[in-house]
């Protein structure tokens, strides 16, 4: 994890609780033990608390001033974990790691050109991953990758400076070079968070969700209070479209950090979820100056869906500008200037995305609107001739199909109803497809409806007797039903395997 980047977490408050509970009638040496055992497992705000009991009742205690340093360290305390190490070198007791240490932590207060000579000055890969983020730092990534790039063939572990190195080349677009960087850290600390959440995160760019998923709950069970980890499972559990899933644990996160710009956005995307943009607009607008474009995005939705076009079209505005392929903001853009009456400009802004086989039924809705209010409705036809509706289908259907393979629900649902966007409900496998999505994502009255829609088109197939089937038993719907299709489904398909299990937990019922 880039530590240069971490907040600053201040000590004060945190201590000042810690002196609170310092009458719970444990003794310095129960207390030590607890802080340790703590630190031991990744506990490290209930490690910090016992140490700073301890320190109230003996300031000069060196080796709970030593263990305090390291955990704040480990919280991102840089401001404490210096403090802790002045104290540590005026009672004379300096670790043998302290400069290692104070590079850390200058690292972590921002002071980058303290923490580049220190980290310089060690010689080692501890020291040359610190340089490096130091140089990150600094705006200097030339540096910083020659860095990391010496760090590798230094002493020393090096699963940290492997997992930095990693993301620095994930977001200097070279995917191919982090994944292996991202192995190489895991394979040095497969327990590291470092190496964990940094794998994960490579995964999740490259569109492998289920792997990143079960990095980030490795992470999250081995070190229980990362943020990264637990705002990782909650991104890609939103990705998956497993919102039920995610819920328990933004309302987990909700209460370590309610303030958190992370934690408002993840709320205000649950309540996006139910359509209710009124909560969302409310819940992102103390943040919304905040530079983080799916935050920005989803603001300027709501403003739209709330019938505020005139709010949101600014904000897009510099978002196109910006980023001109960014086809959400581009799709906004358009929907704005339409909502405010301005069909010359939306006919502008949504035509690339008309006119690109990756662009959607809702672009061509809006070009087609566009086209007509500004007097150039010609232009439809000729869209629709360089970007023929059946290369679409094919995109979306190999998406859809993908989407499924890898457990992504949200894709696959987002795949498939844009694929009855052009062919309607013609498509008996699509509509089941989408079904066995919708009830894995959690949406079991929709994944029944579609699948009765779906059997009305293929009433002898058996895979969409099975789905319907196993959704009506399984929610007990309609069970007497449900069994009678998966017989049915099970004598049409004898050597599926599926449909054989799902007839025998049918019938135990």
């Amino acid at each position: 994890m880039n530590y240069a980047m971490k907040k600053l977490i201040r000590s004060a408050s945190v201590l000042a609780l810690a002196l609170s509970l310092a009458a719970c009638g444990l003794s310095p040496e129960e207390r030590m033990d607890r802080a340790e055992q703590a630190f031991a497992e990744n506990r490290f705000s209930e490690a910090r608390l016992d140490l700073a009991t301890i320190l109230q009742e003996n300031a000069d205690d060196a080796v709970a001033l030593d263990l305090l340093a390291r955990t704040q360290l480990q919280l991102g305390d840089g401001e404490g974990a210096g403090s802790s190490l002045s104290r540590l070198a005026e009672l004379g007791a300096l670790p043998a790691d302290l400069a290692e240490m104070l590079a850390e932590a200058d690292l972590l207060r921002g002071k980058f050109k303290e923490a580049l000579d220190a980290g310089n000055a060690l010689e080692n890969a501890a020291g040359a991953r610190i340089a490096a983020l130091a140089h990150v730092g600094l705006g200097d990534a030339t540096a910083a990758q020659s860095a990391f790039e010496s760090g590798t063939r230094m002493a020393g572990g090096k699963s940290r400076l492997l997992a930095d190195y990693a993301i620095f080349m994930l977001n200097a677009g070279d995917s191919d070079a982090a994944e292996r960087l991202g192995q190489q850290a895991r394979e040095a600390a497969p327990d590291g968070l470092d190496s964990l959440t940094a794998s994960a995160r490579i995964a999740q760019s490259r569109g492998e969700l289920g792997n990143a998923l079960t990095l980030y709950e490795q992470a999250a069970r081995i070190w229980p209070e990362s943020r990264v980890a637990l705002l990782g499972q909650i991104g890609v559990l939103g990705d998956l479209g497993r919102i039920e899933e995610a819920r328990p644990l933004i309302e987990q996160v909700v209460r370590r950090t309610p303030s958190d710009p992370d934690v408002i956005y993840l709320q205000a995307r649950l309540a996006a979820e139910a359509a209710d943009w009124r909560q969302v607009r409310e819940l992102l607008q103390p943040i919304e100056g905040r530079e983080d474009i799916r935050q920005q995005l989803l603001y300027v939705r709501a403003l739209i869906e709330l019938d505020l076009p005139e709010q949101a079209q600014p904000r897009l505005i510099t978002m196109v500008r910006r980023t001109p392929g960014n086809a959400e903001a581009r799709r906004l853009l358009a929907r704005a200037q339409l909502a405010t009456g301005d069909a010359g400009a939306a006919f502008a802004t949504i035509q690339p995305l008309a006119d690109s086989a990756s662009g959607t039924s809702q672009d061509l809705a809006i070009f087609t609107t566009a086209a007509r209010q500004s007097g150039l409705a010609d232009e439809i036809e000729t869209a629709l001739k360089q970007s023929p509706p059946s290369e679409r289908v094919g995109l979306l259907l190999a998406e859809g199909d993908n989407a499924l393979n890898d457990e992504n629900w949200r894709g696959a649902i987002d795949a498939y109803e844009e694929l009855r966007g052009w062919t309607g409900d013609s498509n008996a496998m699509v509509l089941n497809n989408l079904a066995f999505a919708h009830s894995r994502s959690g949406n079991p009255q929709e994944a029944i409806r579609l699948a009765e829609l779906a059997l009305g088109k293929a009433p002898d197939h058996p895979s969409i007797m099975d789905t319907l089937g196993w959704l009506l038993v399984s929610t007990g719907k309609d069970r007497s039903r449900g069994l009678l299709l998966l017989e049915q489904a099970a004598q049409a398909a004898p050597e599926n395997a599926v449909i054989a299990r799902h007839l025998a937990e049918a019938r135990r019922g």
